[in-house]
């Protein structure tokens, strides 16, 4: 097959995951992300008789020379990646741009379509906290085509058209939410062929709803939620359908983690108000569900939360909280994008919250969460993350920071860890990619160390 041929020969796709992370999306092993599991579900849909072959980028590691060999035999590679949240990672290695760029421009392949997909082509290449992403295009070549759109809405209408490849729309997205449920539950099988199936030790990343409910504002300054316009929420048949084919095809363990606020999936407000109130009767029936559906499963987790809702809805919150304990399993963590706590930084960001409010919802997240069962690991506790570079900084905000964290120290409260990063400058976003940040880089890593040292070491001994 060529750029230009017909898809009458195509037979073999070849998803090459080189892991990503955005900021409501985490694809590093143990985590799957819902992109290698969407796409192959779009091609067997639209073209069941096309081979999908999955492969890691940590598995394409342990011998290049022969993973060229077996791509050279299909007819179109598509690689998912970007990192474009910084983060260290114990169970796989996101793949570089460098990487990408050999791998990719071997001779062997010269002749195959290549598409690349994901954070990096939609939003730019991350490479690293504190630095500007880089242009998509620097992939191009080796990259036939730069995918804009949503993967599984441009790889489904591809094959549905008979893969012709001159008519591809780059740019295609979805209209709806359940214009991919199918798609969804189809593309469960893929799990099979990730490695840490194998072992029991996989986590599947499940996706509730996209967007921000803070677009009505902007959202936060430095990111791509507000992009995607008013949130799409699934179904939650749809959800639950999800986590059932998953769960019979071997998958013991989910985090509901694809969503700016779980707090708010389901919430009737949605799209309407800046801070949607909570809606617990439905998260009640969610995670119920969950439980009906994947009767095996050995972890239920949950990942963001917007301490704003917590702020305003501590009623409903609270019960949300109580619905989710009852379901889940313990050593849970409700992420709070806190970012910062210096009030310059809060107002010229539009972060989501203030430290009044953040301070608030660790006090409901504690009180419905630090219970533990027989002397193990509490249940839900909040976790905070801090991002450094964002235009307002100065010295003080490393002071508002730490003097906030040590409060909570002081107040007998606990969190469940605290993520330091640097931010990333990305297309699509407000943020001003102009700014440098005038907190020098030492006093930047002595700050974290400091943190690490005195306020991460207490936290774990409670």
């Amino acid at each position: 097959m060529t750029t230009s041929g017909s898809g009458a020969s195509l037979h073999r796709v070849v998803l090459v995951d080189g892991y990503v992370d955005e900021p409501t999306i985490l694809g590093v092993p143990p985590y799957l992300s819902p992109y290698p599991r969407y796409i192959a579900g779009a091609i067997w849909t639209r073209s069941p008789g096309t081979e999908v072959h999955y492969e890691t980028i940590d598995g394409v590691r342990e011998s290049f020379s022969a993973a060229v060999r077996r791509w050279s035999k299909s007819d179109l590679l598509v690689l998912i990646a970007g990192m474009i949240v910084p983060g260290k990672y114990l169970g796989g290695t996101p793949i570089s741009v460098r990487e990408a760029k050999e791998l990719f421009s071997n001779p062997l392949l010269v002749d195959i379509p290549k598409l690349l997909v994901g954070p990096w082509a939609r939003f730019g290449c991350g490479l690293e906290g504190g630095k500007l992403a880089l242009s998509a295009q620097i992939l191009s070549p080796p990259f036939d085509y730069i995918v804009t759109g949503d993967p599984e809405v441009v790889l489904g209408d591809l094959a549905g058209s008979g893969w012709e490849l001159a008519d591809i729309e780059l740019n295609a997205i979805r209209e709806f939410p359940d214009d991919i449920e199918e798609y969804v539950t189809r593309g469960a099988r893929i799990v099979r062929s990730h490695p840490h199936h194998a072992w029991n030790h996989l986590i599947c990343e499940i996706e509730t709803y996209r967007g921000c409910p803070r677009f009505l504002t902007g959202g936060c300054s430095f990111c791509i939620e507000p992009s995607y316009g008013e949130p799409q929420q699934r179904e939650l048949d749809g959800v639950l359908r999800e986590i059932a084919a998953l769960h019979e095809e071997g998958v013991r363990a989910f985090r509901i983690g694809s969503q700016a606020d779980l707090f708010t999936y389901g919430s009737e407000e949605m799209g309407e108000v800046e801070f949607p109130t909570p809606n617990p009767e439905f998260i009640e029936r969610f995670f119920s569900g969950i439980r009906r559906v994947a009767p095996s499963l050995e972890v239920l987790h949950i990942d963001n939360v917007n301490p704003g809702t917590l702020a305003r809805h501590p009623d409903e919150s609270r019960a949300v909280g109580k619905a989710i304990i009852k379901y889940h399993t313990p050593g849970d963590v409700a992420a709070f994008g806190v970012e910062s706590l210096d009030p310059a930084v809060i107002e010229k960001n539009n972060l989501k919250a203030n430290s009044e409010e953040v301070l608030s919802a660790i006090q409901l997240m504690n009180d419905v969460g630090r219970a533990r069962e027989s002397g193990g690991l509490p249940h839900l506790l909040p976790g905070i993350n801090l991002l450094y570079g964002l235009p307002g900084e100065s010295t003080k905000t490393l002071e508002h920071n730490l003097g906030f964290l040590e409060n909570l120290v002081d107040a007998n409260l606990m969190v469940r860890r605290i993520n330091i990063r640097q931010v990333i400058g990305l297309s699509g976003t407000r943020f001003d990619n102009e700014y440098r940040s005038r907190i020098k880089r030492h006093e930047f890593f002595s700050h974290r160390e400091k943190i690490r040292r005195t306020i991460d070491v207490e936290m774990l001994r409670r």
